[in-house]
């Protein structure tokens, strides 16, 4: 482009000279045509990457800080999460992951995908209980709002993982089919979140009570009230169902979680079916590993 305009500079000039004068603002007026063309394409470039960005999240993103006006929390996420918009690239990766987990290029799956319009990332005005809260907006359809606690920017080290942590958690509990309506149990919601960020690469420790695996009957070991403990048992299925093999790669909450879109209540056949036997009988065959592994490592 460059040669080419000086070209047209020469020809310009030699013209100007064979039949009058020549008009010594001529140049850089030349000049600056090539300018403004050149900062019109790159307008246009900077345009065509944003565009590109904007579609590939799918949905929009608004980071809001309503930390404490002084506080130490608020500063430290304006400096290090919002000024450098890795507040917005930590909500693509997690929302990335999560999506391909639960909604793989398979229309079986892609045709329950959750509708997703808007997501507010927001450091809560001050501590709460969990370190990340997932509501949805009763007046903006598909329209989510992740709360994360202060208390998470007060940590000494390892704050960035606190923090992508807790937005894989919010970014989970978003695309799974369940806003907090209590269709889904709260138990067992809280366990497939546990279980995706293992998946994710976040270590989930299993535990083990003193003795049966008991959440609310001896059977049903996914209404286990320990998060990490339904982790380990949905780890176990899909290993399972891989013959054993490898760390499992989600597919029972996959089809679980299509089975919970097509359904505005919860009903245990769901996870029966998402298992492919009674849970029941998957629960005995589990509980039956964990004893014998606690056997093991207590000898």
């Amino acid at each position: 482009m460059v040669p080419s305009a000086a070209a047209a500079t020469t020809t310009a000039t030699a013209t100007a000279t064979d039949h009058e004068p020549m008009d010594p603002n001529m140049t850089t007026n030349v000049s600056g045509s090539i300018t403004f063309r050149l900062i019109l394409i790159s307008f246009i470039g900077i345009l065509a990457i944003w565009a590109n960005h904007e579609a590939s999240k799918g949905f929009n993103i608004t980071v809001v800080n309503d930390a404490g006006k002084h506080s130490l929390a608020r500063k430290r996420f304006s400096l290090f999460y919002e000024s450098n918009d890795k507040a917005t690239q930590i909500v693509l990766n997690t929302s990335r992951f999560v999506e391909n987990l639960l909604y793989p290029n398979d229309q079986e799956f892609l045709n329950s995908k959750k509708p997703i319009n808007h997501v507010i990332l927001r450091l809560a005005p001050t501590n709460i209980p969990a370190m990340v809260v997932v509501d949805s907006n009763s007046q903006e359809p598909h329209e989510y709002i992740i709360s994360l606690s202060p208390s998470l920017l007060m940590k000494t080290s390892k704050n960035n993982e606190a923090i992508v942590l807790a937005v894989l958690h919010g970014m989970a509990r978003m695309w799974l089919w369940d806003d907090g309506k209590g269709a889904t149990p709260a138990v067992l919601l809280n366990g497939m979140v546990e279980y995706i960020s293992s998946l994710a690469g976040f270590t989930v420790t299993q535990v083990w009570k003193s003795g049966v695996h008991t959440p609310e009957n001896n059977e049903i070991c996914w209404k286990d009230r320990d998060p990490r403990r339904v982790a380990g048992f949905l780890r176990y299925c899909d290993q399972s169902k891989q013959g054993g093999g490898g760390g499992g790669d989600g597919e029972v909450i996959r089809r679980l979680n299509r089975r919970m879109s097509n359904n505005s209540s919860w009903d245990d056949w769901m996870m029966d079916d998402a298992l492919g036997m009674a849970g029941h009988h998957a629960c005995a065959s589990y509980d039956k590993m964990m004893r014998q592994l606690h056997l093991s490592s207590s000898m």
